[in-house]
């Protein structure tokens, strides 16, 4: 699983757009992390949520990498952490009403 901010794809578009030396293909991620990662910061930032816990290793195999999209950060990306993404995404969540 990999988090991203959507402010970091639209950066990401603009960078690779702009720069001649930008080739292939970018993965665009913050850090690559099983889903019972992301749950788990979920519940330990929103513990009034009832967020189910899930095994540490939800996808056997897959390896976290915090530096996965290094060819955007070698053109200068500095991605949003999945802390601020999921504060972001919580937050707009109940803006809108969707949770309270």
């Amino acid at each position: 699983m990999g988090s991203v901010h959507f402010k970091d794809v639209a950066q990401a578009h603009i960078l690779v757009y702009e720069n001649k030396s930008a080739t292939g293909r970018h993965l665009c991620v913050e850090a690559i992390s099983h889903y019972g990662d992301f749950v788990a910061k979920v519940a330990e930032l929103y513990p009034e949520y009832k967020v189910p816990s899930l095994p540490k290793d939800t996808q056997p195999g897959l390896l976290r990498e915090k530096n996965g999209a290094k060819k955007l950060m070698n053109l200068g990306l500095e991605f949003i952490p999945m802390v601020q993404i999921i504060k972001d995404a919580v937050e707009s969540l109940k803006s809108k009403g969707f949770i309270s």
